[in-house]
C-alpha cells in the first residue's frame, strides 16, 4: 500500500492526474465484456441527460 502512494505522489509530481490513473487501473482490472457493457451503460444515461424532459416538452 506504502508504494502505490509513492508511486502515485510521483506521479502527481510528474504533472499527472492520478485520479485518471486509478480509474484506468480500474478499467484494466475489468473484462472485456465487462467494459462494453459499462461503456454502453454510461452512453444510455448521458442520452437519457442530454433528452429534454417530457414535461418541458409539454410546456
Amino acid at each position: 500500500m506504502e508504494t502505490k502512494k509513492e508511486i502515485f505522489a510521483e506521479a502527481k509530481g510528474e504533472g499527472l492526474d492520478v485520479k485518471v490513473l486509478k480509474e484506468i487501473l480500474k478499467l484494466r482490472k475489468q473484462d472485456k465484456d465487462e467494459r462494453d457493457e459499462q461503456e454502453s451503460l454510461l452512453e444510455v444515461y448521458l442520452r437519457a441527460m442530454d433528452a429534454p424532459a417530457p414535461l418541458a416538452q409539454a410546456a
